[in-house]
């Protein structure tokens, strides 16, 4: 039997859990059920039998960024308990976040991965790529000022595994109803949680014809942390300086009317949020949109939705080529259909394996 140590909250229980969620049913050969749920590491170290535990987003937080000495005993005394132990990083960006874990555990999987393994090697400023990008190239600092290291050993380049991103699990995701859910979860009634807060998409009616009347979709929330805000900002700033401010929509409005306004849209812009993949990609996909985000090249992620040109179309980090392709594909329908129609399939087909790609990365635990 293997043990699961979730920390619940929306992400998690919504998304990045929903393989599990999917074989908490599942029973060994004598009949008993092969997963153990728990979001208490006390009853783990106390009460659990089972040598085998998976951690799921725990030890998550931003500042700091490496492992409290509270965090480091904890995982220890985890450690010295269990057989094996596979970690899901819920980190939402590509990084070095949480390296320090490898020590104590058998295999790390993350969201994405870089495609060059060789920048695991580097002391990335916020230990993700992009904001090193926008630290070394315009001088961004974060407050207070990052100074760690999160670079791995040569030989350890290959330690970082790959596991599925947020494109699990529930579209559209209604804000009181999940953060509802949430809170069950955490009394002690996961299963019940989920299902007051998970909803399923419904296919969109046209990926073109006469509703899509909004140009670009472009309401992007502010970030806190500057060095990861910073290119919402530049995105932000060259529609300002755009002679047709009124081909893109920006501001803030409601949830509700926010999922309207998707299904009206010919393209959604989607910068980089805490992480490369965001939901808006999903749901613009879902919507039947065309997904604008900057490039993705650097990153292996799944599911895998980001197919230059032909299921989204990647944007400079700088921005600089925003107005020329919106200008673009805006004055071709066909083009723009065709690459909103692929991601849609696209996404889906990648879904289809989800049960196929769970089992190939954990089956050696349980089949």
């Amino acid at each position: 039997m293997i043990t699961i140590l979730a920390h619940y909250e929306r992400i998690s229980l919504f998304h990045t859990m929903e393989p599990f969620f999917q074989h908490l049913s599942a029973k060994t050969p004598g009949g008993k059920k092969l997963f153990h749920l728990t979001q208490s590491a006390s009853w783990c170290l106390r009460h659990d039998k089972n040598s085998i535990l998976f951690m799921e987003r725990c030890f998550q937080h931003r500042e700091p960024l490496d492992l409290t000495p509270e965090e480091l005993g904890q995982i220890q005394k985890l450690r010295n308990k269990y057989k094996t132990i596979v970690f899901f990083c819920g980190q939402s960006e590509a990084g070095t976040n949480r390296l320090d874990l490898l020590p104590y555990v058998d295999r790390l999987f993350y969201k994405s991965i870089f495609t060059d393994r060789k920048n695991y090697l580097k002391n990335l400023y916020g230990k993700n790529l992009f904001a090193d990008y926008y630290h070394r190239t315009y001088g961004v600092r974060d407050t207070p000022s990052y100074t760690g290291s999160g670079s791995l050993p040569a030989q350890a380049a290959d330690k970082p595994e790959l596991s599925w991103n947020i494109g699990m699990g529930s579209y559209p995701r209604p804000h009181w109803p999940q953060r509802t859910g949430t809170v069950l979860a955490r009394l002690g009634f996961p299963r019940l949680g989920r299902c007051i807060g998970t909803s399923r998409s419904r296919e969109p009616e046209d990926f073109s014809g006469p509703r899509r009347n909004i140009g670009i979709h472009a309401r992007i929330d502010p970030v806190s942390c500057p060095s990861i805000a910073y290119q919402r900002r530049l995105f932000l700033d060259t529609i300002a300086g755009h002679r047709r401010q009124d081909l893109f929509l920006t501001g803030f409005v409601s949830q509700d009317q926010y999922y309207r306004e998707l299904e009206d849209s010919k393209i959604v812009l989607s910068p980089f949020g805490w992480g490369e993949v965001c939901f808006r990609d999903f749901e613009a996909i879902l919507a039947g949109a065309l997904l604008f985000k900057p490039r993705m090249s650097h990153i292996k992620t799944w599911p895998d939705v980001y197919i230059p040109y032909e299921t989204f179309v990647p944007l400079k980090w700088d921005g600089s080529d925003l107005i020329e392709k919106a200008e673009k594909y805006l004055g071709n329908e066909d083009e723009r259909r065709r690459i909103a129609s692929n991601a849609y399939e696209q996404y889906h087909r990648e879904l289809s394996g989800l049960a196929e790609r769970f089992k190939n990365l954990l089956g050696v635990y349980f089949l």
